[in-house]
């Protein structure tokens, strides 16, 4: 289906915060090795997307022997949006960029299609926003169909207890 794509790093962001969310007590830091080697991806490119989430406070790092990653947040208030903005967006950028001024148009204040697309923009952040980690954490949990990229993680790290799905996004029947 075409459409909007996400990078592949925001895929890994979402994985590598999964991964923080399970941590138990004792263990509150990941090394990016740890995060890295689950997911089967390179450690120098997971620690470039580690940098963004750090700078917009999404994880927390921690040099030295007992050092490494961690959710700066609950992941009640991390949302699926947040992670999007930090990976994604490129100087907060719009996702679509009109020509108009290449072309001279002057209709920007008033342009249809720049309304439409900044619309769906704020839609699409709309949704985004209304999930959180502890949501796919939720759904993961609760889920018959197994969700491998999910499931897998949860050999490796202890879960947190489920939290229940917030009635706007439970499933329509």
């Amino acid at each position: 289906m075409p459409g909007l794509r996400f990078s592949q790093s925001t895929d890994m962001a979402i994985h590598g915060l999964w991964a923080l969310a399970h941590l138990e007590a004792p263990k509150r830091f990941l090394l990016l090795s740890e995060i890295a080697r689950p997911q089967n991806v390179s450690e120098s490119y997971l620690s470039k997307i580690f940098q963004k989430l750090t700078r917009e406070g999404l994880v927390k790092a921690v040099r030295g022997k007992r050092g490494g990653y961690a959710l700066a947040r609950l992941p009640e208030e991390i949302s699926v949006g947040d992670v999007v903005r930090a990976i994604e967006a490129e100087a907060a950028q719009p996702m679509y960029r009109c020509l108009a001024e290449e072309r001279c148009c002057a209709a920007t204040a008033s342009c249809l299609l720049l309304t439409a697309f900044a619309e769906a923009e704020r839609q699409m952040y709309a949704v985004l926003d209304g999930v959180s980690l502890a949501d796919l954490i939720a759904d993961a949990m609760q889920s018959s169909a197994p969700m491998a990229w999910l499931h897998n993680d949860l050999h490796a790290f202890a879960p947190h207890p489920p939290v229940p799905h917030p009635p706007h996004l439970l499933p329509s029947q």
